[in-house]
């Protein structure tokens, strides 16, 4: 018994020392390397070092990669090409299942990327220990930005794999100084125009706060399909990467135009 056990831990030993990354794949594993932590944080300092002389600006927006991450490189590709395109936001799915190699390959694809670029979560980043990753890979679920006098709130109001409730006081505060700005635009993964992945009381939270503080454009994913209604408020939804296409919004001072690029 002593030998088989003798055995079996030399086997265990060398299996460890002769295999790289024995537990890369696990669902376990929320280690960001240094140099990928503080995304967020690090695009938000490059979007300042951005400076234009005029109103009209350019910003594209893409969602949900899951698997899909050659149709991401072409998407990456041909956003590059466009000077126009002054920052991307990226709609949430990063992952599919959360591992933190899912979070690695978005972020090695997005390293490409010859502009700034933020995220907001999706629920298939939630799966696992993806919460952990996220946090430490881009940075906190609900913030905001400036850039050239308009607003910018990226929210998360991922219920189900969360497990907890959207922090609609936090939109409300963010939202709350909009008369100061030309513009504000609104993300969110879960489409809370018309949803059954949020409670009518949530849905109904979300809508009043985009037109009580004059959002122009609220912007999500999730669906992997295409939607786009105007009104008080303007609704997008723009579809997974299944196929490579994203969305521009062109803004023009108080005014914006939005443009779906199918490649």
């Amino acid at each position: 018994m002593k030998f088989i056990r003798n055995l079996l831990f030399i086997a265990i030993a060398f299996t460890l020392t002769t295999c790289d990354n024995f537990f890369e794949y696990s669902v376990y594993v929320a280690s960001v390397k240094s140099e990928q932590k503080n995304t967020t944080a690090k695009n938000l300092a490059f979007l300042k070092d951005i400076t234009i002389s005029s109103q009209d600006f350019k910003f594209a927006f893409v969602t949900d990669v899951h698997y899909s991450y050659n149709n991401l490189r072409t998407v990456i590709e041909d956003i590059n090409k466009n000077d126009d395109i002054l920052f991307v936001v990226f709609g949430g799915d990063i992952a599919d299942q959360a591992l933190l190699k899912e979070f690695e390959i978005f972020y090695d694809i997005m390293k490409n990327l010859n502009k700034p670029y933020f995220t907001v979560i999706g629920n298939h980043d939630y799966n696992s220990n993806g919460s952990i990753i996220y946090n430490e890979m881009f940075g906190d679920f609900n913030y905001s930005f400036v850039f050239n006098n308009n607003k910018f709130v990226l929210f998360d109001d991922i219920i189900w794999e969360s497990g907890k409730d959207p922090d609609f006081d936090w939109l409300a505060d963010n939202l709350s100084d909009n008369l100061n700005y030309n513009q504000v635009f609104s993300f969110a993964h879960i489409p809370t125009y018309v949803s059954r992945d949020l409670t009518p009381e949530m849905i109904e939270t979300y809508q009043s706060l985009m037109e009580d503080n004059n959002v122009s454009l609220s912007l999500h994913g999730h669906t992997h399909s295409y939607f786009y209604e105007e009104g008080d408020v303007d609704y997008l939804i723009v579809p997974s990467l299944k196929d490579p296409v994203y969305a521009t919004v062109q803004i023009k001072d108080k005014d914006f135009n939005v443009e779906l690029i199918e490649l």
